[in-house]
C-alpha cells in the first residue's frame, strides 16, 4: 500500500488561496449589503454602510497581504503580523454585524445563509493565515 501525502503548500500558493478567500469574503459582504438594502423598509435601523465598511476592510487586508506574497518565504514580522491582527478584528466586526440580523428575536431579513457561507470562508481564511504565520516570522525570532 502506498501512502500519498499532499505536498506542502508553498508560501506563494498559500497566500494565493488566502487572497482568493478574501475576495470571496468581499463578494459575500456585497451580497449581504444588497439584502440589507432590500430589508431597509422593514428594519430601518440597519446601518446599510456596515457591510460595505466590512468589505472595504477585507479589501484592504487583501491589499496588504498581496505584496507579502511576493517577498519570499520569510517575511518581516513588522509587516505581516499586523495583517493577522486586522484579520481577527475583521472577524469580530463581522460577528457583531451578523448579530444585527441573525440574533434571537430579530426579524429575519434573508441573509442567514450568506452569513453561514461567510463564516465558512472566514474559518478557511483563518486556517490559511495561521498556516502561513510560521513563514512570517524568522526562525530566530
Amino acid at each position: 500500500m502506498t501512502d500519498t501525502l499532499d505536498p506542502p503548500v508553498s508560501w506563494h500558493d498559500g497566500a494565493r488561496h488566502l487572497l482568493a478567500d478574501l475576495a470571496a469574503i468581499c463578494g459575500t459582504l456585497s451580497e449581504i449589503a444588497t439584502v440589507w438594502r432590500r430589508a431597509r423598509p422593514y428594519l430601518p435601523e440597519l446601518p446599510l454602510v456596515l457591510p460595505l465598511q466590512l468589505q472595504d476592510a477585507a479589501r484592504q487586508l487583501a491589499a496588504d497581504i498581496r505584496p507579502l506574497a511576493g517577498d519570499g518565504p520569510v517575511q518581516p514580522p513588522d509587516r505581516a503580523l499586523p495583517a493577522a491582527d486586522r484579520f481577527g478584528s475583521l472577524q469580530q466586526s463581522i460577528a457583531l454585524a451578523r448579530a444585527m440580523t441573525c440574533g434571537p428575536g430579530i426579524p429575519q431579513v434573508g441573509d442567514a445563509r450568506l452569513w453561514e457561507s461567510l463564516s465558512a470562508l472566514l474559518r478557511r481564511a483563518g486556517t490559511q493565515l495561521a498556516a502561513l504565520t510560521p513563514h512570517l516570522v524568522p526562525a530566530s525570532a
